[in-house]
């Protein structure tokens, strides 16, 4: 028992900027590392199977093992890191089931904007895209044609990157980023590299703008669920669209008609709206979270309130007992005034105190209020260590290679 506790106190609450910038650089290099063992591990097993091994990548079974790959690599890495280090990770990523349904809906609204209003200006940015000779795929890398598959599909493209992916990214990166960035700049950071991370062009603009409404929910969410959930939204909608597409024969790299200035600027004014609901949202979030913390903040002030009056009346009882006592004793009547006069005055002094106390718990309250708002607001802008600098460029200088290599490999289709 005393070894368990003295365990208990050592694990971590909070994540640094190190951390941060090691596990990005985990997520850069170690699904590539594994991912050719993976391949060995195919090879091994079409030989064994007596399979052509171009024949066995084409199989639905690696097809979908090569969907949750990825994610899951993402899964072990924060699993790892966090059990490696000690980590409290309930508390260092603000992992807590317990949710505000109105967060939720706010939380929805955003995904659901942010994929319909804004696709069409990330087709717009395509066709620019197209115009220079980059014309990278739409469709999704798993064709979905019937119910089993699109089960599959959403578990794969949806379930497991909402979960995976914000553990390591809002949960550990994000939350590392905090302790020394201004909350602001560290959603910046951690869009950022959300957005290198998945390495194509393409992808840059939407993926930029996702992690950006990803950072600001878990932000002023201060709960890991919602990022979950606005990423589970995000794509499921992706999922459905291109299983109904598939089911209906639609090219989905069809290339859309720009042909009159309406078409380009419908794009511009979707886009406009988004920004409006999704801030909106966002705002929502952040107003409900900061009612959150005045109700903790008031049930607090009430405990002690509470506390204070169960004083006062145990000191009234213990005063009148003591009055019982004193009148119970043979006194001459000078002892006996004398007494009540202490006993009136010692109740005058209890029933200011209560006064008192009422009107120290309505400033602690109000002070409770305002500063709760100033912690909400507070930006750290702590200076980082020679070592912390050389970690976060470092992280930032691989992926932003890594995503150029990307990039140039798909531009001339390699």
């Amino acid at each position: 028992m005393k070894k368990e506790s003295v365990l208990a106190v050592e694990k971590r609450s909070c994540f640094s900027v190190k951390d941060s910038s090691i596990n990005f650089m985990l997520a850069l290099i170690v699904p590539f590392v594994a991912s050719l063992a993976l391949i060995i591990l195919f090879m091994f097993l079409a030989s064994a199977t007596g399979n052509n091994y171009n024949d066995f990548i084409k199989t639905e079974f690696v097809e979908v093992v090569n969907l949750m790959f990825t994610p899951i690599v993402f899964f072990f890495i924060y699993f790892i890191y966090t059990k490696k280090f000690r980590f409290n990770v309930f508390e260092a990523s603000q992992i807590s089931f317990k949710v505000n349904p109105l967060k939720i809906v706010a939380v929805i609204i955003i995904g659901v904007a942010s994929v319909f209003l804004i696709s069409p200006f990330i087709s717009l940015i395509d066709y620019g895209f197209s115009l220079i000779g980059y014309n990278p795929a739409n469709s999704l890398p798993y064709v979905m044609n019937n119910g089993w598959r699109f089960v599959l599909g959403v578990i794969a493209m949806a379930v497991l990157p909402a979960i995976c992916e914000e553990l390591l990214f809002r949960g550990l990166i994000f939350r590392g980023l905090q302790s020394k960035f201004s909350s602001h700049f560290a959603v910046l950071i951690s869009a950022l590299m959300f957005t290198l991370l998945h390495g194509s062009l393409q992808q840059t603009v939407y993926q930029f703008m996702l992690g950006l409404m990803l950072g600001y929910v878990m932000l002023y969410g201060k709960n890991i669920i919602y990022p979950m959930l606005l990423h589970f939204v995000n794509n499921l909608i992706v999922v459905i669209t291109s299983f109904v597409y598939t089911l209906n024969n639609i090219d989905v790299d069809a290339e859309p008609m720009y042909g009159t200035a309406w078409d380009y600027v419908y794009p511009i004014l979707m886009l406009i709206l988004a920004a409006v609901i999704v801030v909106g949202a966002i705002y929502l979030v952040q107003y409900l979270d900061k009612q959150e913390q005045i109700k903790k903040n008031s049930l607090k002030v009430q405990n002690n309130n509470d506390k204070n009056i169960s004083n006062n009346q145990n000191a009234d009882e213990q005063n009148i007992n003591d009055e019982d006592k004193n009148a119970s004793k043979p006194q001459t009547n000078n002892k006996k005034s004398k007494n009540k006069a202490i006993i009136v005055n010692e109740n005058s002094i209890i029933e200011s105190n209560k006064t008192e106390n009422l009107n120290k718990t309505d400033n602690l309250e109000n002070s409770n209020e305002q500063t709760n708002e100033k912690v909400l607001n507070e930006d750290v802008n702590l200076e980082l260590t020679k070592e912390e600098k050389i970690f976060v460029w470092c992280s930032i200088g691989l992926g932003l290679f890594l995503w150029i290599t990307n990039t140039i490999m798909q531009f001339f289709g390699l």
